[in-house]
């Protein structure tokens, strides 16, 4: 168990810490926080003239490790190594406090969230140019360019009215609710205007690359600036310069996914998190933070607006908006001449299945659609061709090796494929339970069977299928747009990925294949997700001119989600979803955390998640499990999960933290801390 890696140093690693014990006059002693698994901070001497936030090199066993100056020492009783090399980079104060505050909230260790924000490692190493003098420690941004003319953006009444909310704000954090083509975009990029005429820093956070080409071009348009990207598919060079000019202070505009946050800027004067309901925005992988509420923290500690913009907010923006923590605006209209869509339910239990997945109604829309010269938008959110394999035969299923997770099937690559692990076989000739062969089918729809089907009964369409599996890339993504919006294709059929964000205005007839997809599962947030993502997708019909029509398939018809959607009235879905929450005691008027305990060993993960809950301490903070998670294996390990409950009153993470340092766990255990999780899997 690692949780605290520096209280875990053998001997021989503190031993290798030590070295010079010649104290002369010029020499200070410095605390430097390493780069990695560590909480705590360690000594060594140093020649140069150091500041808080200053960026070192320091010996570390037999290694030299990059480290953060985070304070000073009066003297050692042992003898100290000294700093290496000193780097022209100071990240400043602020993001010091954000570190701190990032680490005793998500328990991540503080060295992994510095490396976080120390993410570009070409800057250091040896061989690289020095940094430019303009970004040496200064908090006073280097004034490089001229004030920015920025051409109009014309606002109607509305958001007119939310714009000026939002310049009165004081700083405090916002929400800009409107329904989806009411123009949430035009009100930001209107107080953005005020920002770059301010020579600030504008950070722009989204939960898909997806969605970065459409923003970076209006971006250019209003301001006649190319935003600089930042993603997990940009070039390390494009990289280097994106936190180069973060921390030089000069003017710019990031548009980034939700690393972006911590680029360490020195003149950042607002933050905007567009579509700030998205579970994108949740980090689950190295250490588990939610990018939108770490906006909110770091807005705090710099003093700036945060900015957070969505059709379908989350409960926990919502019920802050409503009690005056955040500043609220809600757009109720559409833009210009586009109007408010209906919303019509396909009872799927009236259909009689006859092999195919889009039922007779949709059908015929969608042949209306095309003989109109109007595209439509079939929306499904599941990779692949089917989501089961099994043998007709004997039932079995094919499932991953390593997680406890069906095998996707693709047809495009005729793989089954692990969506967790990334695992891929070919479909065995022989059933690996019964012998019989030649007799896998696959069972249920992906967006590839949807595509196929749709080729076959409707041969002369022209369609785009549109997932991660063929969208990886910002170029990849804008040639599929061009296509779309230049009418290369008439049925355009996709994930959640076209779900947010994307205006195209000659899209009609949006239908829903399984409306029902996200709601038949544990989570408490599923009735939330759903009608987040199908408002989401609904949002892209009818956004200009031409009338729109949204048809969703469903077999049940009567729940209270769809009859929200169908009268168009999140408050009254979101009303009563603060109802049955408040009622049963769930997020976000309680507080949640999750203790994930995995390892190869089936007998000893299980063994030290009780060993873990005996040992808990008694007080107002309730313990569930250990129980078997709900992806009981994956990658090759077993998971066991403790569920925490308290009121929002008590510091969970401080309780979470005392109990788990008090234990010692075998060294092959790993134990995972999400505070606030999302997902309960």
């Amino acid at each position: 168990m690692r949780i605290d890696a520096v209280s875990d140093l053998n001997s021989n690693d503190k031993n290798n810490l030590s070295g010079n014990n010649n104290i002369d006059s010029t020499t200070i002693i410095v605390e430097v926080l390493p780069v990695g698994p560590f909480d705590n901070a360690f000594m060594y001497l140093s020649k140069y003239t150091l500041e808080i936030g200053d960026v070192v090199e320091v010996p570390f066993g037999n290694r030299k490790i990059i480290g953060l100056v985070i304070g000073y020492a009066q003297k050692s009783d042992i003898a100290l190594k000294d700093v290496y090399k000193k780097y022209d980079i100071n990240i400043g104060k602020t993001y010091l406090e954000f570190l701190n505050w990032v680490a005793s909230y998500t328990l991540i260790p503080k060295g992994n969230v510095l490396k976080m924000i120390l993410c570009e490692k070409s800057i250091f190493q040896e061989q690289k140019r020095k940094v430019k003098k303009e970004v040496q420690h200064k908090e006073e941004p280097q004034k490089t360019e001229k004030t920015t003319k920025c051409s109009s953006i014309i606002l109607n009444t509305e958001q007119q009215t939310a714009y000026e909310k939002i310049k009165s704000n004081n700083n405090k954090p916002f929400l800009l609710q409107g329904v989806t083509g009411s123009g949430k975009t035009e009100v930001y990029l209107s107080v953005i205007r005020d920002i770059l005429e301010q020579e600030k820093q504008i950070l722009i956070l989204l939960p898909e690359i997806a969605l970065t080409s459409q923003l970076s071009s209006r971006i250019e348009k209003y301001f006649g600036i190319k935003p600089i990207i930042w993603n997990s598919n940009i070039t390390p060079k494009n990289r280097k310069t994106a936190w180069l000019k973060a921390i030089s202070g000069e003017k710019y505009i990031v548009i980034g996914t939700r690393s972006a946050l911590f680029l360490p800027f020195k003149n950042l004067g607002i933050i905007i998190v567009d579509e700030e309901h998205d579970s994108s925005y949740k980090q689950e992988e190295g250490g588990f933070y939610n990018a939108r509420d770490m906006s909110i923290v770091l807005g705090h500690i710099k003093k700036i607006p945060v900015i957070l913009s969505s059709a379908t907010p989350s409960l926990e923006s919502y019920i802050n908006a409503q009690n005056n923590k955040y500043g609220y605006a809600f757009i109720k209209n559409r833009f210009g001449s586009a109007k408010s869509v209906p919303i019509d339910l396909i009872d799927m239990r009236q259909c009689k299945f006859n092999g195919n997945f889009i039922s007779p109604n949709l059908m015929e829309a969608i042949k209306k659609t095309i003989d109109k010269g109007e595209q439509s938008l079939i929306y499904l959110n599941r990779r692949g061709y089917s989501p089961i394999t099994l043998c007709k035969s004997c039932g079995i299923k094919i499932s991953c090796p390593n997680c406890a997770s069906w095998l996707v099937y693709h047809k495009n690559i005729d793989k089954v494929v692990c969506h967790y692990c990334g695992y891929k076989t070919n479909i065995p000739k022989k059933c690996q339970c019964c012998d019989a062969e030649d007799t896998y089918i696959q069972f249920g729809p992906g967006v590839e069977r949807i595509h196929e089907e749709l080729s076959q009964r409707i041969p002369s369409a022209k369609i785009i299928l549109v997932s991660s599996d063929n969208v990886y890339s910002e170029k990849s993504v804008t040639e599929l747009r061009e296509k779309i919006l230049n009418n290369e294709a008439n049925i355009i059929i996709g994930t959640q990925i076209l779900a947010k964000g994307h205006h195209f205005p000659n899209i009609t007839l949006v239908g829903v294949v399984d409306g029902d997809l996200g709601l038949n599962c544990a989570d408490l947030r599923s009735s939330e997700k759903t009608y987040q993502l199908i408002q989401q997708v609904a949002g892209r019909a009818g956004r200009a001119e031409k009338p729109g029509k949204i048809l969703i398939q469903t077999f049940n018809p009567e729940h209270s989600l769809y009859s929200a959607l169908k009268s168009n009235s999140i408050q009254k879905f979101i009303e009563l979803e603060i109802s049955s929450r408040e009622k049963n005691g769930l997020p976000p008027f309680t507080k949640f955390a999750s203790v994930i305990v995995s390892g190869t060993n089936k007998e000893l993960t299980e063994k030290t998640a009780k060993k873990l809950v005996s040992s808990f301490p008694k007080s107002e903070v309730s313990i569930l499990g250990p129980a078997p998670a709900p992806l009981f294996l994956l990658r090759g390990r077993t998971r066991w999960r403790i569920l925490l409950k308290s009121s929002k009153k008590i510091a969970l993470s401080k309780v979470i933290k005392s109990w788990i340092l008090s234990q010692k766990s075998p060294k092959n255990i790993k134990i995972q801390i999400d505070v606030d999780p999302l997902t309960f899997l």
